[in-house]
């Protein structure tokens, strides 16, 4: 099993709060590498899930407060960097 497979599986199965979350989540670990991270352009993950850039980005601060994401919004740039942390566990 690769390990965006494993990733895919993995955010499957956390609990997310909202639906919206789950979304975001699938697309991150879909783009993940084999470490587990990611960098986040809110204005393009938007586009490829259909949601509003402000529902992104507070998905984004949803996963990192529910401890399945390591996040970090950088301020010059408006993107973040985020390492998969799903259910305590990076693979």
């Amino acid at each position: 099993m690769t390990s965006t497979q494993w990733l895919a599986d993995a955010a499957w199965l956390a609990p997310c709060r909202t639906q919206t979350d789950k979304l975001v989540l699938l697309a991150l670990a879909h783009d993940a590498g084999a470490l587990a991270r990611v960098r986040i352009d809110p204005n393009v993950l938007a586009t490829k899930t259909s949601l509003p850039v402000s529902k992104v980005e507070g998905s984004l601060a949803s996963l990192h407060r529910a401890g399945l994401i390591d996040a970090r919004r950088w301020d010059d740039s408006g993107c973040w960097s985020a390492r998969l942390v799903i259910g305590g566990m990076v693979r």
